[in-house]
C-alpha cells in the first residue's frame, strides 16, 4: 500500500524544522528507489531553506480522496537540475491527524442554522442564514455572521460550507465571538470548532487548502 501512495510526481506538503520552528512547504516526490525517496527541497522566495542532514521531516499526501502522513529522516541533500532531499522510506504511513492541519484565510460563502438541543436530532434544520467564512481548516473556521441573541459561546450550529467545486454539511460549536471592527452591518466574528464532519468532506477541505496554499506561494503571496 505504501508504494502505491508514495510515487513519483506525487505532491507533498513538507514540514521541516528550520530556524528554530516547524515550517510547511509545498514539495513533490522527484524519485524513489528501494532505500530512499527524493523530495523537492523546500524553497522560500526562490532561496533554498536549510534543512539539516539527519533531521526529521514530516510529509502529508493526498491520495484518492484520503489524506496520509509520515515522518522520515533526511539522509542527504543533492542537486541534479533541481535541489532535493534524500529521505529514508518511513516505517509507517498513517491516516493524517486532521486537527493538526493548518488554517488559511479564505473568502467562502456558508449557510447555517442554530440547533436548539444538545441531544440527538432526528432531522437537522435547513441552514438558511448566510455567513462569510474568513478562515478555514479541516477542524474549524472563523466566520462573519449577523448578530442575534441566541448566538452565544457554546451554541451548536449546522453549517453548509460552500467550496468552489462542492459543498458539505458539518455540525460545529461556537468557541468564541466578538464584534467585527468597523463593520457597518454590525456583524459578529465567530470561531467554530467542527464537531461532526464526514471524512470525505474533511479531505475535500484539506485538498482545497493545499491547492490554495500552493497557488498563493507560486504567486509570491505566501
Amino acid at each position: 500500500m505504501m508504494k502505491e501512495i508514495i510515487h513519483i510526481n506525487q505532491r507533498v506538503e513538507l514540514e521541516a524544522y528550520v530556524r528554530g520552528e516547524w515550517r510547511r512547504y509545498p514539495s513533490r516526490i522527484e524519485g524513489v528507489n528501494d532505500q530512499h525517496i527524493l523530495l523537492a527541497a523546500p524553497l522560500k522566495g526562490g532561496i533554498l531553506e536549510p534543512v539539516s542532514i539527519g533531521s526529521t521531516v514530516r510529509a502529508t499526501i493526498v491520495h484518492k480522496d484520503r489524506v496520509f502522513e509520515f515522518e522520515t529522516v533526511v539522509a542527504d541533500r543533492r542537486s541534479s537540475g533541481i535541489p532535493y532531499l534524500v529521505v529514508e522510506w518511513p516505517e509507517e504511513l498513517r491516516v493524517a491527524n486532521r486537527r493538526a492541519f493548518f488554517r488559511l484565510d479564505v473568502l467562502l460563502n456558508m449557510n447555517y442554522a442554530l440547533l436548539e438541543s444538545e441531544g440527538g436530532l432526528d432531522e437537522l434544520p435547513t441552514p438558511e442564514k448566510p455567513g462569510l467564512i474568513k478562515n478555514l481548516s479541516g477542524s474549524g473556521l472563523l466566520a462573519w455572521v449577523e448578530d442575534e441573541p441566541e448566538l452565544i459561546s457554546g451554541s451548536r450550529l449546522v453549517v453548509d460550507i460552500h467550496l468552489p467545486e462542492e459543498s458539505g454539511t458539518v455540525l460545529a460549536r461556537v468557541v468564541r465571538k466578538e464584534q467585527v471592527p468597523d463593520d457597518h452591518r454590525g456583524r459578529l466574528a465567530v470561531g467554530l470548532d467542527i464537531e461532526e464532519i464526514t471524512p470525505a468532506f474533511q479531505d475535500a477541505i484539506i485538498r482545497y487548502l493545499f491547492e490554495q496554499q500552493r497557488e498563493r506561494r507560486s504567486k509570491g503571496i505566501l
